[in-house]
């Protein structure tokens, strides 16, 4: 699903034409100056508006070293700026809003008031609006989504400025939760560990600023390991402890790869678990740097 994101940022300018054709170039996005803030509007596929973020994010840094993303915009619109953006009146605008149309969907709550006057999120909005096909039909962070995103970007960055990938962790909630979250518990020490870091670094990522880990136990069928890498991630990385509690991290890909080997290439067929894998990697000589096609 794609994403549209407003990030005020810091570091390029409007009066950079080299930064704004990279914008518009390579992201097909607009960077505008609105009073002494730079806003930068882009959009981005991914599973949910965080994924989607943290892909945006990544792109974005590498292709423009000096962007600093301060936060996302809340973009808050009035009555006057909704009827504007719907080409309605304002007074259809405020039944809307009174619930005098559509009551079966509550308008959404504000965000807040501006003098006298309600705003709310346009994402919030638009949303609402979609669900009544008025909408413009694009999607956006919702509040609670802009939140966490706005959270987290300090520390995306900082990832990014020590030359380390941004790390997304899959850990599923099932029956082996338990023996997952220790998986998780292990690999978040481990990535403190320069060895680690340089057994990932080593391993040929799709997306060299972004790191998918799937947290497995040896049960898993590695079909299942397979539907948790997602479409646009073509490689990953897959996180077990064996039966020593060792852990074990292992490139794998979604499809073929420069130098990826099929695990079918290993005797492993559709049914085969992690643990089959973790069996035949330690009598084989696959080197560790080598991802493994799970398709």
């Amino acid at each position: 699903m794609e994403y549209e994101f407003l990030f005020v940022v810091e570091g390029i300018s409007v009066d950079d034409d080299q930064a704004v054709g990279i914008v518009f170039d390579q992201f097909d996005g607009l960077l505008t100056r609105h009073r002494d803030r730079h806003l930068l509007d882009v959009a981005e596929t991914g599973a949910d508006a965080i994924e989607a973020a943290h892909r945006i994010v990544a792109r974005l840094r590498r292709a423009l070293p000096g962007l600093r993303i301060i936060r996302l915009d809340p973009e808050l619109v009035g009555v006057g700026d909704i009827a504007e953006r719907t080409e309605r009146s304002r007074q259809n605008v405020l039944q809307w809003v009174g619930g005098e149309r559509r009551g079966d969907q509550p308008f959404p709550e504000p965000e807040g008031s501006v003098g006298r006057s309600q705003v709310w999120r346009w994402a919030e909005v638009n949303q609402w609006l979609n669900l009544i096909d008025v909408g413009d039909g694009s999607s956006a962070p919702l509040r609670e989504e802009a939140l966490l995103i706005d959270l987290m970007l300090p520390q995306w960055q900082r990832d990014l400025d020590e030359g380390l990938p941004l790390v997304k962790i899959l850990c599923a909630q099932d029956e082996w939760r338990a023996e997952r979250t220790a998986v998780m518990q292990t690999l978040e020490h481990a990535l403190g560990q320069p060895e680690t870091v340089r057994t990932m670094c080593a391993l040929p990522w799709s997306e060299p600023d972004r790191l998918t880990v799937v947290c497995a136990v040896v049960q898993d069928r590695l079909s299942a390991v397979l539907d948790q890498i997602a479409p646009d991630d073509a490689s990953a990385l897959l996180a077990v402890r064996g039966e020593d509690t060792t852990l074990h991290l292992l490139g794998v890909a979604s499809r073929a790869l420069p130098h990826a080997v099929p695990v079918s290439e290993l005797g492993l067929g559709s049914g085969a678990t992690v643990g089959d894998l973790l069996l035949v990697l330690s009598s084989r000589s696959v080197a560790p740097t080598t991802p493994l096609a799970l398709a």
